[in-house]
């Protein structure tokens, strides 16, 4: 061991200190090199900065400038993005259909409630709904949309108290053509078309009433009626009632809604002259952009589409190939440059990062400086790996030899000492009764069948190393033979308090197999089994047909396999922490012995274990077919 401590120590002064000492050098200078690209790096990153919000301020202005003249038309508006007009107490947008709902509708001429006040006598305090129909038609022909537009709308209501809902449904369709006419501040026309599917759900004529409602949800995501938000929400909570889905508006519609809504409440919450000329804003991803001049303001909703091809893309165009990252309040690891919207003045943060396909250094210099440090490292590696390897073969070998010796002497010096001690006890000068005499004979064959189980072992193990082990198959049934084999270790350990319980397989699993070697390898498990069982008594064996395959298993509820151990305890002499830990004899042979059988039947052994829990050993071998 001490020489095996001083070739380890010696190695590592030859190998490990001059490759350490290379290694040093190496990364000392790759961190110059590092250290100084990256300051020119950094360099120009910080110029791309100062061309990038540049850029973006030109841009900047370029919108300004088309939304104070009202050059609506050089906008190119995508899906996200829309333009907000304010004009005193009107407000309105435009494509038609990009906000759900303003934050205040223009005025709609209202129905003049007074004039059908005699008409209403009838219908409500004498309870005549006949003459109050009659003269509700009358009025409807009237030229005045407003009076027309009253007297439709109490026509439809009185036939819809006689029960008369198709009349109704054609009164609120010669209502639904009436433009520009509002009851309380709601389109006559949206009221009417509201009517009708509440008189169709009155009638369940469902197909009508989806279509209906479908339609008036269509018109409403197209803009045709000018909504502030509670009268959009009332009329999408009755659409969602009569759908049975949800009615609501996209997130980029909701955006620019709420976008608008901010812009009018800033507006109207300023004193008159205060309110700024021009600005910007973010919100909620909506970039606001307004002009205003006296009691008008000109807004442009711009969403993340509308910026990205807007306004970004010249300025990352100008910056190329160097990355320009928007929204960015912290900048990540790396090399970046980073300019806040305090610092800028632009309504975003901005982050520069170089081009991840650039790389930082001269590639010609790198690779030259790399290939001579990695000839270096692969002479001194390979020379360490192949001095290292020699010298680990040489103590693994050593030390499998110390253990196999100790191990395989140990096995044999316990019949030897038997045998020794019979010998003196039959060859005294006192002959020992017969009834001993013939127990010492037994002994004596029982250690001698030991002695020569352990030299065939060594022997039969030799061969299978050599690949020349000679085995003779022939046709069997795996359930009967393990029966079999279960039953004879059965009776040999039951006086140690063992017990070994064999589960019978249902069907016949007929195989070709040597059973000499076959119940070697079983035997060994069976052997392991009650070796490692620790505290418990009991034993397992299950045969059973798996996917076209018998199965063998043995179970213990020993001590079991930590799972650093499962993969190596088949190798050759290898002996598991359970063996090292609680002193349990063996060769470390029996488990390559059973691994070389396995494989020689065309089959495998297998292990599952849990430590302290048990172990479970499966030979599996191919069905005869």
């Amino acid at each position: 061991m001490s020489s095996g401590r001083g070739l380890l120590a010696l190695f590592l002064v030859v190998t490990i200190l001059p490759a350490l000492a290379l290694v040093a050098l190496g990364v000392r200078l790759m961190e110059q090199e590092w250290i100084v690209a990256g300051q020119r790096r950094r360099q120009s990153l910080e110029h791309a900065a100062d061309l990038a919000v540049r850029v973006l301020e030109q841009e900047l202005a370029s919108l300004r400038r088309k939304v104070a003249a009202e050059h609506w038309d050089d906008l190119p508006l995508p899906g996200d993005s829309a333009v907000l007009i304010i004009r005193g107490q009107s407000v309105s947008a435009f494509p038609a259909g990009r906000l759900p709902f303003l934050p205040s509708t223009p005025p709609l001429e209202e129905i003049p409630e007074g004039a059908f006040a005699e008409a209403e006598s009838f219908e409500f305090a004498k309870q005549d709904l006949t003459e109050a129909l009659r003269r509700y038609s009358g009025m409807a022909a009237s030229r005045s949309p407003g009076i027309r537009a009253g007297a439709l709308l109490r026509e439809a209501r009185v036939l819809r108290k006689l029960g008369r809902g198709t009349e109704a449904l054609a009164a609120n369709q010669r209502l639904a053509e009436v433009r520009g006419i509002a009851l309380s501040g709601m389109p006559v026309d949206l009221l009417a078309r509201r009517s009708r599917c509440a008189i169709l759900a009155d009638l369940s004529r469902r197909a009508e009433l989806a279509d209906e409602a479908q339609g008036i949800r269509q018109d409403l995501r197209a803009g045709r009626w000018a909504l502030d938000q509670a009268s959009y929400e009332r009329v999408t909570e009755q659409l969602q009632a009569w759908l049975g889905a949800v009615v609501a508006p996209g997130p980029e519609q909701a955006a620019l809604a709420g976008a608008a809504s901010w812009l009018h409440r800033r507006w109207t919450t300023t004193p008159a002259g205060e309110f700024p000329s021009e600005g910007t804003q973010v919100l909620r991803e909506v970039f606001v952009l307004w002009h205003s001049q006296g009691d008008s303001v000109n807004a442009l909703l711009a969403g993340p589409a509308f910026v990205e091809r807007h306004v970004m893309r010249p300025a990352a165009a100008a910056v190329h190939p160097i990355r320009l990252g928007v929204g960015v309040k912290r900048p990540p690891e790396g090399i970046r440059v980073q300019r806040s919207a305090t610092e800028s003045g632009l309504p975003w943060n901005l982050a520069f990062a170089p081009d991840p396909n650039e790389p930082l250094q001269d590639p010609a210099r790198n690779q030259l400086l790399l290939a001579g440090f990695g000839l270096l490292l692969l002479l001194i590696t390979a020379g360490s790996y192949l001095a290292w390897r020699a010298v680990s073969r040489e103590l693994a070998v050593a030390r499998l030899q110390s253990d196999f010796v100790a191990a395989v002497s140990h096995e044999f010096r316990t019949p030897l000492t038997t045998l020794a001690h019979l010998n003196d006890l039959l060859g005294g000068s006192n002959e020992p009764p017969t009834e001993k005499r013939r127990g010492y004979y037994e002994a004596q064959a029982r250690a001698t069948s030991r002695l020569r189980g352990l030299v065939e072992t060594l022997l039969d193990f030799g061969r299978m190393e050599a690949g020349c082990q000679p085995y003779r198959f022939e046709p069997l049934d795996a359930g009967v033979f393990a029966r079999y084999v279960c039953e004879s270790f059965d009776a040999e350990v039951s006086e140690r308090g063992f017990a070994v319980e064999y589960r019978a397989c249902e069907s016949d699993l007929p195989v070709m197999a040597d059973p000499e070697a076959l119940e070697r390898a079983l035997w060994n498990l069976l052997d392991n089994a009650a070796k490692y069982s620790g505290e418990s008594r009991r034993i397992v064996v299950e045969a059973r047909a798996s996917g076209g395959q018998a199965v063998i298993q043995v179970i213990d509820s020993g001590l079991g396999i930590v799972p650093e151990d499962q993969p190596r305890i088949f190798e050759k002499f290898t002996r598991g922490e359970a063996a090292r830990e609680h002193g349990i004899k063996g060769t470390g042979i029996g488990l390559t012995m059973v691994r070389h059988i396995a494989e020689a039947h065309g089959g495998e052994v297998t292990v599952s274990s849990v430590k302290g829990h048990g172990s479970t050993f499966a030979i599996v071998m191919p069905l005869k077919r």
